[in-house]
Formats: structure tokens, sequence, C-alpha cells
């Protein structure tokens, strides 16, 4: 059963404006996901830690870097924060239910603090815990009781939440060092972790496409997207345009006019960009910007 009170949002389009700012609302959101039409997210990164619990329906794939991640029901990822990454949420239903729980750094740091642990073990990469330790350790019980925080008032509610987070952080551990390996990845490919690596050190430069990316790494252009679109669930221009465009929107939201975010962002058609904002969007830069509130620069 569904905690009536935990938020549920169905085939939500996640932006990489929504991805990349900070949570609003408070250091921890705990929410419903339910995806049938909307089968896979856009490649993105957030500031905060986000746990993901599927519950029921398909299993779901994350892919970062050059690794794929199986995630079956029952188990639980977390992602640190600014990693990139994407899901494909219809491997083995058509829809796919989970529970999603997204965490300030800010309350992260200080849970760490309070925990009195030293050794970090999952920094820099996702943790998957596997289906048995979630239930024996009632980890959904744990993220449902989170949702309910937002119901408490100031300052008891940062006091539970990081207490609750506290526990998370000692739960995760314990498990880990319960277990001889952490699960690896379902497929990896060296191959796509350079390519994505490169992308994503240089996707402002205006000269990075296919073709320069395939010379990079040592490979014919078809075979690598081929593979790159196996890997990371998306083609290489698409990659490529959803990191740009991440920076475009991180650049408008910090004042800078529309041509000048577009041009620093990699860009070197303007017509062809603003099309595909709106295409992504549902709106044009102008608006965009406009709705920002930022007073508009000549372009």
């Amino acid at each position: 059963m569904i905690i009536q009170k935990v938020p549920h949002y169905v085939d939500s389009l996640l932006t990489q404006e929504k991805a990349s700012s900070a949570l609003q609302g408070g250091d921890v959101m705990v929410a419903w996901y339910t995806n049938q039409l909307n089968s896979q997210s856009v490649v993105h990164s957030h500031p905060y830690y986000e746990l993901i619990l599927p519950v029921s329906g398909s299993s779901v794939r994350y892919s970062i870097g050059g690794s794929v991640y199986d995630l079956h029901l029952g188990e639980l990822i977390l992602f640190p924060g600014e990693m990139f990454h994407s899901g494909k949420f219809n491997i083995t239903a058509d829809t796919s239910e989970r529970l999603v729980v997204q965490i300030a750094p800010g309350i992260w740091d200080r849970a760490w603090v309070q925990s009195r642990l030293t050794d970090r073990l999952w920094q820099g990469e996702p943790v998957i815990l596997d289906a048995d330790s979630v239930i024996r350790w009632d980890f959904r019980g744990l993220l449902e009781r989170m949702a309910q925080t937002v119901y408490l008032d100031e300052p008891i509610r940062s006091a539970v939440q990081c207490c609750e987070v506290t526990e998370l952080i000692l739960l995760f551990c314990h498990v880990i060092h319960g277990r001889r390996a952490a699960p690896p990845p379902s497929a990896t490919s060296l191959l796509v972790a350079k390519a994505v690596a490169y992308l994503q050190a240089n996707y402002t430069d205006p000269q990075l496409n296919v073709a320069q990316l395939a010379r990079y790494t040592y490979t014919s252009r078809e075979h690598l997207s081929r593979v790159f679109k196996e890997y990371t669930l998306e083609s290489v221009h698409g990659y490529l345009t959803n990191l740009r465009m991440q920076h475009c929107r991180n650049a408008l939201a910090a004042g800078m006019s529309v041509l000048d975010a577009c041009s620093a962002s990699g860009f070197t058609n303007y017509s062809s960009f603003v099309k595909s904002f709106r295409a992504l969007y549902g709106i044009t830069p102008t608006e965009y910007r406009a709705q920002l509130r930022i007073p508009v620069a000549k372009e």
C-alpha cells in the first residue's frame, strides 16, 4: 500500500532545470513515481543525493558513464550528488512504480558528522543494496517515515530528518561492510566510459561532434554510435544536446542573455538551438528567461 501522504507523480517529465536545481521545499523530499507513457529520463545530474526503490511493475535500467545497472524490484540504489545518469523504466513491464528520496547535501553532511563514520565507501559511485538487505533492515519503512517529516514543525523537523538520514547512512554502511563485494554493473564498456568522460569535459566546445569523438576513441562513427546508444540509452547527439541544454539553462538562470548562453554552451546555430529548446521544453529560450524574471539584456 502507498502511504497517502507521499506525493504521487504520474509520467512526470524531468527537465534539465529541475534536475540541476537545489531541492525545493525542504532538505529531504520523498515521492512516489509512476511511469508508463514517459519511459525514459533525460541525461541529468543532481546537486543532491538520490535514492530509488522500484516497488512494482518493471525493473529499471540506469546508465552511468560507460556502465549499465539493472535495478530489480526491491533493490535500492543510491546516486551521489553531481553524477550524470539516465534511466529507462519499461525494461520488464510497461509500468514502473518507484519510491524516490532526495536528500540535500547540507543535511547529508550533518548526518555524516553525527554518524561518526570516516570511510565514505560509495564516494563518487552508485551503490546498490540487494532486495534481501532492503527487506531485512526495512529500508522501505525508513524511506516512508522520512516522507512524513514535512508535516513536522521546525525545529523538530530538522532534528528528526537529520536523525533519519543518519540512520540511513549507518544502515548502508552496515550492509556494505557485511557483504563480500558490491554488485557489479550489468554491463560495462570502457569505450563508452571514455567517450562519456570526454563529452562531459568538453561539451561546451562548439566543434565537438560525433566524428571528433570517434577520432578521440579510435573507432568508427558507426560502431561508436551503436555501442554508445546501447550503454547510455541515448544517441551521442542527444547526450551532447542534453549536456549543452543543462549548461544553457543554468547560464540563463544566472542572468546571461539568450545569445550568450547559446554560444557559451557550445551551440553554433542560433535558430537550430531555439527550435531544439522549444522541442524539449515547450517554450522558447526568451520565454523561459522571462519566466525567471531576469531583465532582458540586448541580444
